[in-house]
């Protein structure tokens, strides 16, 4: 990912920049939810546990480091909605 620079010069640009992240955010859960769905799948099919709670704690770890205690917030968002339905 390259560095995009965080300067705005209104709030109408501030907002449209905002609003440009929000939608690259969604389609990025998207993607990691059905990548998620395919590995839960694979380890499923290989005799294992469709959640692995190990990695899901490296998973909180890494958004906590980074964002704090929100970030963990963050990351059970993003686990939920990419654990899809057991089966």
């Amino acid at each position: 990912m390259t560095a995009m620079s965080t300067d705005v010069s209104s709030v109408v640009e501030g907002r449209a920049r905002l609003d440009a992240i929000d939608a690259e955010l969604r389609e990025l859960v998207r993607t990691r939810r059905e990548i998620s769905q395919q590995v839960q799948r694979l380890r499923r099919d290989a005799g294992g546990p469709r959640i692995e709670h190990s990695r899901e704690n490296q998973i909180l770890n890494c958004y906590g480091d980074e964002l704090g205690r929100a970030g963990v917030g963050l990351a059970l968002a993003v686990l939920e909605i990419c654990r899809g339905l057991p089966g």
